[in-house]
């Protein structure tokens, strides 16, 4: 008798286990599918001993590595999805499901030889299937095969060059108080340029032609891009070299503005010389995001690259639409009242916090607005008319936020919107904008591109 509820319980305690352990890999599975990320990163770093589907374990690093700024992991991972097909997908499904992911990755990535063998694989497990009709698919894998030999050929790739790994290569700044804006002189095609770096500009950015002259960018003259929602009308190019710290950077991606600004309109000819005396070209996500650790001694005036940073505290940075061309958005989770932020990190932009109508909404009982509106007016990207924008928001005069385990009052340096149509459109929604006025309560700051972390002292 004492066997036979020995067994019983033995049984039950499996089937519990097994269902809790189902649980959390749906539960894992239905918060892929959202894409928060930073929701996602949590859970599955506290049920890691939990989830035991491989399936899932594989969507995981494959879905976070290029938010998480590890595309190498993604690209294997889906490689890995393919090769085991462990839901039993039929072929097109299969390619369907995680094929074009792939495919988007390597062209984004630059991976054009890895992106040539993935899609001979593809094509291969489709030839394998005699159940069902591919032949339109292998055709259309056939021709992606033949176009990733020709980027392979014709594609100059950015190459980032560590001379001394073992060296912070630190940098000093340039001095400018007034708008907290990170300035430094570096070497592009070796002339000397006043460097902006701009966690709010996913693309390197030249906003005036006569500068790509000077350095001797090489200009794509036959297509016409347009950039910032279309109110930028640009020339993509490449720069040589750059070299700056410890860093010598090959064939960086460039794109200059062709427009130029009306010298009757008091607003261009204001914005354009605010530009013009602060730098002259703008260091974008693009190669920011390949540097690993930067680290701002703002009592010293230094950026200095440190081999690893130690706070490990957890990811509060992540990237969305991220390549070597077009660097990605640059987002991060601060806390308001104990609440999550999602916030555009814009140290571009000479601005505090601003907190879009959904946020506010939702908890306005810890924020105090004034409650008069003013009018707000600025540039994006340049200084011509298009870039312009304005907006109504009320001043809020102090409001504490937290980034990982440090909370910073600020004073006088956060705004909130006064309707939707008054909202940051580069902000998100559950939260809104962060620009540089960060930096003033700061005597360090430290970007860490490999965890993703943010953090402050």
């Amino acid at each position: 008798m004492k066997k036979n509820i020995t067994l019983l319980f033995l049984m039950s305690i499996y089937i519990l286990t097994s269902a809790q352990s189902n649980n959390y890999n749906q539960e894992l599975l239905d918060l892929i599918s959202t894409k928060r990320w930073f929701e996602i990163d949590r859970y599955y770093n506290e049920h890691k001993d939990s989830i035991d589907d491989e399936f899932v374990k594989l969507l995981y690093i494959a879905e976070t590595g290029i938010a998480f700024n590890h595309p190498a992991q993604s690209i294997d991972a889906y490689e890995q999805l393919l090769d085991k097909n462990l839901s039993n997908m039929n072929s097109p499904a299969l390619i369907g499901r995680f094929g074009q992911a792939l495919v988007d990755i390597c062209i984004n990535e630059q991976e054009f030889a890895r992106g040539e063998v993935l899609c001979k694989k593809m094509i291969t497990i489709l030839q394998n299937d005699t159940t069902n009709e591919v032949t339109s698919l292998v055709q259309d894998l056939g021709t992606l095969v033949e176009q990733f030999k020709g980027w392979e050929n014709e594609t100059t790739t950015l190459e980032i060059i560590d001379h001394n790994p073992r060296c912070t290569g630190e940098v000093q700044l340039i001095p400018n108080k007034p708008d907290n804006g990170i300035y430094f002189n570096t070497k592009w095609n070796s002339v000397n340029l006043r460097t902006h770096f701009d966690t709010g500009a996913n693309v390197n950015y030249i906003s005036k032609k006569a500068i790509a002259e000077k350095i001797g960018v090489k200009l794509n003259i036959a297509d016409t891009i347009l950039l910032n929602n279309g109110s930028i009308k640009v020339l993509k190019g490449i720069v040589d070299s750059l070299t700056f710290g410890k860093f010598c950077i090959k064939n960086v991606p460039v794109f200059v503005n062709i427009k130029d600004i009306d010298p009757n309109d008091h607003h261009q000819v204001m914005y354009d010389s605010i530009l013009t005396s602060n730098f002259d070209i703008v260091l974008g996500m693009p190669v920011i995001k390949k540097l690993g650790v930067i680290e701002f001694n703002f009592e010293k005036n230094t950026m200095s690259f440190p081999k690893s940073n130690l706070s490990f505290n957890k990811r509060n940075l992540y990237l969305s639409g991220s390549s070597p061309i077009s660097g990605g958005n640059l987002y991060m989770n601060i806390k308001i009242d104990n609440g999550d932020f999602l916030t555009f990190f814009d140290t571009g932009g000479k601005a505090g916090l601003f907190i879009n109508t959904d946020f506010y909404e939702k908890h306005k009982q810890y924020i105090w607005r004034e409650p008069q509106a003013t009018l707000h007016e600025g540039a994006v990207g340049g200084a011509n008319e298009e870039c312009h924008y304005s907006r109504y928001e009320y001043k809020c005069p102090k409001i504490e936020i937290q980034v990982q385990d440090k909370k910073v009052m600020m004073i006088n340096d956060c705004a909130v919107a006064i309707d939707k149509e008054n909202d940051d459109k580069l902000g998100t929604a559950e939260g809104g904008n962060l620009g540089n006025e960060i930096f003033k309560y700061c005597k360090k700051a430290v970007f860490d591109f490999n965890n993703m972390e943010f953090s402050i002292e």
